[in-house]
């Protein structure tokens, strides 16, 4: 379980370090533009929920933004396997007939 929260924290940050990339790569004025796009604004805030509130209530530094979202990510991952854990898919048998 370790591992997979692990592999979760993982892809939080390289999804948030491909975002600060894209924000690097681009030039302003088309930044301003894109960002303001449903599709673009929609894929930012639901591949990195930190945006959100950077955007709406305070600042952050570009290198914080990976470190967070990997943190965000790995509580995610946490819950989602802890619903992974308790709930029952099917019942186990182990190929026996019933």
């Amino acid at each position: 379980m370790k591992r997979r929260i692990a592999i979760w924290a993982s892809v939080g940050f390289l999804v948030a370090c491909c975002w600060v990339l894209y924000t690097f790569v681009t030039p302003p004025e088309r930044l301003l533009t894109a960002l303001r796009e449903p599709l673009v604004e929609f894929l930012g805030y639901a591949s990195c929920p930190i945006a959100f509130a950077a955007r709406r209530h305070f600042s952050l530094y570009f290198w914080w933004v990976p470190m967070i979202n990997a943190a965000t990510y790995a509580v995610i991952g946490l819950i989602a396997e802890i619903l992974i854990a308790f709930t029952p898919l099917r019942p186990k048998n182990h190929g026996l007939a019933i």
